[in-house]
């Protein structure tokens, strides 16, 4: 059992990188050992699963069938590993956990130093990206439990953690104005890789505000990036107000509101499908979330009354 097992991963792995070279050093083995590793596999179908390019590999057909009896092989027996672990007294077993980036950067780590003190024997496989790709990987069932900020999938139980306020961020050199403010006529906008749903909510208040298109002629891949060009007076953004708490004495930040005078807000939500609640882990990881933000809001209750 133990040799398919690296047969399948061994395969899966070079199929998911298209490189031999990359696939021995996340396999930890040298590339002449996983190639003849791949031959030995190859010679039971009597035909090859990879044709070698110059610069790669690519399936053939055999390849194909085989990369998707491989990776559900691996699925079955992680579910049944999981399936024992839930059998013991303690709270052990996989913990598969998709974030978007933004709450992975901010928000997750503290989430995590806690749950991993509770409960020792959770190993948790952690998977970040833009808000679309970790959807993506629930609906894919690659996730047990996704934290997704904006649109949802339509099926799940979801648990609201937050209502992000989205805010205007300039130099703090500039000075502030009421809205519209026409020096964000020719300042450029700063965009930032993020997914599709904010990129409508900026475009859907612009046009609110204004009758000429914004100047979008700065494209960079992080909100960290953006700061920068912000700081350097390179143009404006508009960002979520998760992660500008640290940096609120160096930029003007506004938060933003539609024509009606409502807050524009993004939502985060933890998503989970309850058939996988049978999970010890997956079951700690929602009742733990879910008693980490109710504590958080009683404690900004009481400091509220307090002040």
């Amino acid at each position: 059992m133990a040799h398919l097992e690296k047969d399948w991963h061994m395969f899966v792995t070079i199929a998911e990188t298209n490189n031999l070279t990359k696939a021995a050093a996340q396999l930890y083995m040298s590339q002449p050992a996983l190639s003849y590793r791949l031959t030995q596999l190859e010679k039971q179908f009597d035909e090859p699963l990879f044709i070698r390019m110059p610069r790669g590999v690519i399936m053939t057909e055999m390849g194909e069938l085989y990369y998707e009896y491989a990776k559900d092989m691996l699925k079955r027996k992680e579910y049944f590993e999981s399936s024992m672990e839930n059998k013991k007294n303690s709270i052990s077993g996989v913990l598969s956990l998709g974030c978007s980036s933004i709450f992975a950067n901010y928000e997750l780590p503290s989430i995590l130093e806690g749950f991993t003190k509770q409960y020792p024997n959770v190993r948790i496989q952690l998977k970040t990206g833009i808000s679309s790709k970790i959807s993506n990987l629930y609906q894919a069932c690659e996730v047990h439990i996704a934290i997704i900020r904006g649109p949802l999938p339509t099926t799940g139980e979801t648990y609201l953690i937050n209502r992000d306020p989205i805010c205007l961020v300039t130099n703090k050199q500039l000075h502030a104005q009421s809205l519209p403010r026409t020096d964000l006529i020719t300042l450029p906008l700063i965009r930032y890789a993020t997914a599709r749903d904010l990129y409508t909510l900026i475009d859907t208040w612009w046009k609110e505000q204004y009758n000429v298109p914004p100047n979008d002629s700065i494209h960079v891949d992080t909100m960290a990036t953006c700061r920068q060009f912000i700081k350097k007076n390179l143009g404006w953004s508009i960002l979520p107000k998760t992660g500008l708490s640290r940096f609120i004495d160096e930029f003007y930040i506004e938060p933003l509101h539609w024509s009606d005078g409502s807050p524009i807000l993004r939502d985060t939500h933890m998503i989970y499908n309850p058939t996988t609640l049978h999970r010890k882990p997956v079951q700690a990881f929602v009742d733990y979330i879910q008693q980490f933000y109710a504590s958080a809001q009683a404690t900004s209750q009481s400091f509220n009354v307090l002040k």
